[in-house]
């Protein structure tokens, strides 16, 4: 099993992953919970979610403790989150490490499709190689951006007609069709309406 690490160190790893989730306004939770206020364990939460991040040095550190941090945040969640909160059902464990994954990932896999317990996302140093790298990893734990939340029925609409013009179909036909589905109006029957030189 490779564990050589490229690119971030364990305590730039957890920076990242710390940084990422106060920006996505979550909550740093501090006190109380020793064994989640480590130099490579951080614990999160927000209105929904309950986050535990875990930084190992190897894959082989990773693999063999997880269970045991999972245990940790399913006692923890269990013990001091209502059982009528949504977020009893919202827990996520985030395991990194800098370390290369073994060529041989069938352990590593085994714990990301692992859904028992905890939701667990797993990141070795083969998918952080960037900083963006560790957002990407944390993005379903992220709300929206702006941008995303912008794309909207129209603006997607308004997209199509240039969309399928550079596969050929013709964009005033496209921009048509979509005038008159957003109007409920029969299609076939404004495709007959149009000038013959379109």
């Amino acid at each position: 099993m490779s564990d050589s690490s490229i690119g971030f160190t364990v305590t730039e790893l957890i920076a990242m992953a710390t940084e990422i989730l106060l920006a996505a306004d979550y909550r740093q939770i501090s006190s109380g919970f020793p064994d989640w206020n480590t130099p490579t364990s951080r614990l999160f939460e927000d209105e929904y979610n309950i986050i535990g991040v875990v930084v190992f040095e190897t894959c082989t550190e990773l693999l063999h403790e997880w269970t045991d941090r999972q245990g940790s945040l399913v006692s923890l969640i269990s013990g001091h989150v209502g059982k009528v909160e949504s977020k009893t059902w919202d827990g996520y464990l985030v395991l990194l490490t800098p370390a290369l994954a073994p060529s041989e990932e069938t352990e590593l896999e085994k714990v990301r499709y692992n859904t028992v317990r905890l939701r667990k996302l797993v990141a070795t140093g083969d998918d952080l190689k960037h900083p963006t790298d560790v957002e990407r990893v944390l993005r379903s734990l992220l709300p929206l951006g702006l941008e995303a939340a912008d794309v909207g029925r129209s603006s997607a609409l308004d997209l199509l007609p240039r969309i399928l013009a550079d596969k050929g179909i013709n964009e005033e036909v496209t921009q048509l069709l979509i005038g008159a589905s957003q109007k409920q109006l029969p299609l076939m029957e404004r495709l007959h309406e149009r000038p013959v030189d379109q």
